[in-house]
């Protein structure tokens, strides 16, 4: 960021955090927990050789930080086939495999029959015989469509509808909000090998931020939820909020209410002004100053900002200085009717490759929002979203994250974005 614009952002910026009474800010650190031992994981579980899946601890884990412990509930994992082999990509090395279900976390496979674990290779594979049903790697570029899905282009593709879209070149790939691939996951609860957290790129807590909204929530103060953002933010492609479909799991704003509600024991109200298909500047501008105007009325003690996906991607329409000035003008506008409001910026997930046309400019963004929480003065505080998607795609196929395979975290990420979220917010291994 230029020196020009730097001053300018301070500038715009400065003048509201001295109504915030907020010291110690420093820079975002993303967590390097490479000497994680049991004892610094309140989740880790000994008894993970007998344990069961159980259901109130599946919602109980919903959107508390996985990578906290050694038990991760419902990764989603495609199986796909590939020279006469079917197997299925997991994050991380399994010490024991729990439970395998469906997507609709209704239909549980058998071991040995329906699929069998490949430790080494970090995978599930998928034996002759199996219930389990497998697609091709070559449908998310628009090949070898299972039956019964119909190509449309343009209009709604919900259902069993897609289409084909190309972007800059790179080639072909769906677009679908319809069971194409969220119908073909599988649910896997496993244990895992702790080691392999070295290097992960998840939040840590850090007492030195949001010192405001944590004061009160300690208290047991019920809070004010500002959101504004893009259609992730109102959750798209999530079953519950969006699709409506089994197992009806929540975006991430629904998620981040409910989880703040259980660990403070709070009533939590969320305003949200996302919509989708907006950029940073939407709601700067005539059309978008009614839904400003909402969360802004609302007097927020927290405010997630989450946008970056619909500036950046295919074309970008603010590159890292538009984006941060408009970020800031967000923010200002919410001071002024909530000067103690506190900040969560979000760097958003990373969309499909070949939907992306220029590279690094995620970067820029997540460049931009560092800048903001610099001058924070410990009222700011970024969570990049970015790098998490990108250490998970070094494993998986972009579709095992976004069902919609375009831009849109499904039921799993959505998760990981309320789990990250709140290593902002709660100290998890303290509280």
């Amino acid at each position: 960021m230029s020196g020009k614009n730097i001053h300018f952002l301070a500038v715009f910026i400065g003048t509201i955090y001295c109504l915030c009474g907020c010291g110690g800010g420093e820079k975002n650190q993303q967590s390097t927990d490479s000497g994680n031992t049991e004892a610094k994981m309140p989740f880790f579980r000994e008894d993970y050789e007998t344990m069961t899946y159980n259901d109130e601890e599946y919602k109980e884990a919903l959107s508390r930080p996985y990578w906290l412990g050694n038990v991760l509930y419902n990764e989603t994992a495609i199986p796909f086939s590939r020279d006469g082999e079917i197997c299925a990509s997991l994050l991380y090395k399994p010490e024991r495999v729990i439970r395998v279900m469906d997507q609709t976390l209704s239909v549980v496979y058998e071991e040995g029959k329906d699929y069998i674990v490949d430790k080494e290779n970090k995978r599930l594979t998928i034996p002759s015989g199996s219930s389990i049903s497998a697609l091709s790697p070559l449908v998310a570029e628009a090949q070898e469509i299972p039956d019964g899905y119909e190509k449309i282009s343009g209009g709604s593709a919900t259902e069993n509808k897609y289409q084909v879209w190309n972007s800059g070149g790179k080639g072909n790939f769906v677009y679908t909000e319809g069971p194409l691939f969220y119908g073909k996951y599988l649910s896997v609860t496993y244990a895992y090998d702790i080691e392999e957290l070295s290097g992960n790129s998840f939040n840590r807590y850090d007492e030195n931020y949001l010192p405001t909204v944590r004061a009160k929530l300690r208290a047991g103060e019920n809070i004010t939820l500002g959101v504004l953002g893009d259609s992730i933010s109102a959750g798209c492609s999530s079953t519950g909020d969006v699709l409506h479909v089994l197992p009806n799991t929540p975006g991430y704003v629904n998620q981040l209410k409910t989880e703040i509600e259980r660990v403070y024991g709070v009533n939590v109200e969320v305003k949200s002004g996302a919509r989708g298909g907006t950029t940073s500047g939407w709601l700067l501008t005539e059309d978008g100053k009614s839904s400003l105007k909402t969360v802004r009325d609302a007097c927020p003690d927290l405010c997630v900002i989450a946008y970056g996906m619909n500036d950046g991607a295919p074309n970008p329409v603010n590159y890292g200085e538009a984006f941060g000035e408009n970020i800031s003008a967000l923010m200002t506008r919410i001071k002024m009717t909530s000067p103690t409001c506190e900040f969560i910026l979000v760097n958003s997930f990373p969309c499909n490759e070949l939907y992306k046309r220029q590279n690094g400019i995620f970067d820029e963004y997540l460049e931009a929002l560092s800048f903001l929480e610099s001058e924070g003065g410990g009222s700011v505080k970024t969570v990049d979203m970015q790098s998490v998607g990108l250490n998970f795609l070094s494993v998986k196929r972009y579709c095992e994250i976004a069902s919609n395979n375009v831009n849109h975290p499904n039921d799993f990420m959505h998760r990981v974005y309320a789990m990250n979220i709140m290593t902002a917010l709660y100290d998890y291994k303290n509280e």
